[in-house]
């Protein structure tokens, strides 16, 4: 059954704010003004959008472009590409700074350098440039780990106290102090000529007269070891508190230096060549620090000489010129120096490195790694009429030397010669018993900057040991305040107490002195 649809009820006419209200465009008509004026009501912001448009192409169209806008007489050219800039190295670690010393001593800043680094300099000629920054020279940093060096001068070459090598690894506010104090009685008892008297340093003395004299051969020898621990705490010709101590010091190596071998002071008693040796690493060190020239030709000259007197294919001892006799102690402030002169850029004899290495080699007994004197594996050094009170088995002082020299040559820490090395000074740490006769300063000396370099556990238990020995028997009273008593010690009377200061002193600043190349290749 079909029926027929009503028709639809008419639509309402629209709103007056819409244009549409249904999707059927036949279903009403409009005039083309009508939707523009809907469309005005319904979205105001298009209108207004139109006007400016109307009004922009209006403007432009009042300029007249066929005549060219008038160039610059200079064009300038820009570039996106950034200019060369320096990569600058993350801030090293700044330690912290040092306790206050006491009011008799000079108060130290954390910077050696002082405020009068300009005044007048001496018999110096003007600072000559150089480029090459200190703490970036390949001998004192070949990596990440931190140089041993001979005390100042075998090889620190750069920063200075509280600026660089170990100075925030280690070395508390006792063990700055007490350097303080040694380099204070160092320069309170330096000669006004410019060395230190070994027998004669108690002229200089104030209020009391220190004991403690040593032999007046040993002059030139300790001068030297006094002048490497104000080097080492970042005194040169020019800057630092010490720095007049410094100008004194090398001036008198200078004059008696001998101008036609090099040799610096007289060719008197047996050891003799020990005192060059020493002068020679000041002279390296005060001209790498401060690049005077006045200091480059004499310690060149001292290093031809250390050449000449070396046994052909071999080492070296005491005879000049060489009678075919060597040792590991003098032959291992010889190599320390030539390795220092090389980073100093300097002349130095590779093939007396070579030799000089493949001796320490031949003295080291490959079943323990000992390395002897002046024999295969055997004990160190000791006076004859020493033996009771120092006995040889108390030290390894010649098993550090080698040790060290491995370090400079670039030896990994873990070779069976580094090893056994450690296993060997590990056994005879630092201990203050005069009864037993364990005091020595000069293999305290070589075992803190041996054990350094191999560092670790190892290097914690010597340090332990060494700081609480050497700082705790250090005099703080009188006019020997800063010094350390030379009788205990089994070379105490050849250097007295000049000597066991001034390395004391070296031993105690092996933590801002030197940064570590052994294992950093």
């Amino acid at each position: 059954m079909s029926s027929t649809p009503e028709e639809p009820a008419p639509l309402p006419p629209p709103p007056e704010n819409l244009v549409f209200q249904t999707n059927r465009l036949d279903q009403f008509e409009e005039t083309f003004e009508d939707q523009m004026r809907g469309a005005m009501k319904g979205a105001p912001w298009i209108g207004v959008s139109l006007v400016l448009h109307l009004l922009a192409i209006w403007i432009l169209m009042q300029f007249d472009f066929s005549t060219p806008l008038p160039q610059p007489e200079q064009a300038i050219q820009a570039s996106l590409q950034p200019e060369d800039t320096e990569v600058l190295e993350p801030p090293e670690e700044i330690p912290p700074p040092p306790e206050e010393p006491k009011e008799e001593i000079e108060e130290q800043t954390d910077d050696p350098v002082v405020s009068d680094d300009n005044a007048e300099v001496e018999n110096v000629s003007e600072v000559e440039s150089d480029s090459r920054s200190p703490v970036d020279a390949p001998f004192e940093g070949r990596g990440t780990n931190d140089v041993i060096g001979v005390g100042g001068g075998a090889g620190g070459f750069g920063g200075g106290k509280y600026g660089r090598r170990g100075g925030s690894k280690g070395g508390g506010r006792a063990s700055q102090k007490a350097v303080e104090l040694g380099l204070e009685w160092l320069k309170n008892h330096q000669n006004p000529e410019g060395y230190w008297d070994c027998d004669g340093f108690q002229a200089q003395c104030k209020t009391n007269q220190c004991d403690g004299k040593g032999q007046a051969l040993n002059d030139v020898g300790c001068t030297g070891l006094a002048l490497l621990a104000f080097l080492g705490a970042g005194n040169t010709m020019t800057t630092g508190r010490y720095k007049k101590v410094v100008q004194s010091g090398l001036k008198y190596l200078q004059s008696v230096q001998d101008p036609d071998d090099g040799c610096v002071g007289a060719k008197s008693g047996q050891h003799f060549m020990y005192g060059h040796a020493l002068a020679t690493l000041a002279m390296i060190e005060g001209y790498y620090l401060s690049r005077q020239p006045i200091l480059k030709q004499p310690a060149q000259n001292a290093l031809n000489f250390i050449g000449r007197s070396r046994n052909p294919y071999k080492a070296w001892r005491y005879a000049f010129p060489p009678d075919g006799d060597n040792d590991v102690s003098v032959t291992g402030w010889m190599l320390f120096a030539l390795f220092a002169a090389k980073d100093a850029g300097l002349q130095s004899d590779d093939a007396a490195i070579k030799d000089g290495m493949a001796y320490i080699e031949e003295m080291t007994d490959p079943s323990n790694f000992r390395t002897g004197y002046h024999e295969k594996g055997s004990l160190s050094a000791r006076e004859p009429d020493d033996m009771d009170k120092w006995p040889a088995d108390q030290a390894e002082a010649m098993t550090a030397v080698a040790t060290m020299l491995r370090a400079f040559n670039h030896e990994e820490p873990d070779s069976p010669a580094v090893k056994g090395a450690n296993t060997l000074i590990m056994a005879k740490l630092p201990k203050w018993d005069e009864a037993a006769g364990s005091i020595d300063y000069y293999y305290w000396y070589y075992g803190s900057y041996a054990m350094f370099q191999i560092g670790g556990k190892s290097w914690d238990n010597w340090s332990r040991s060494m700081e609480t020995t050497v700082v705790s028997h250090q005099r703080t009273s009188g006019d020997e305040t800063g010094s350390w008593d030379p009788q205990v010690d089994p070379w105490g009377d050849n250097g007295g107490r000049v000597y066991s200061t001034a390395i004391n002193t070296l031993c105690l600043e092996v933590y801002y002195r030197y940064d570590k190349i052994m294992g950093a290749r």
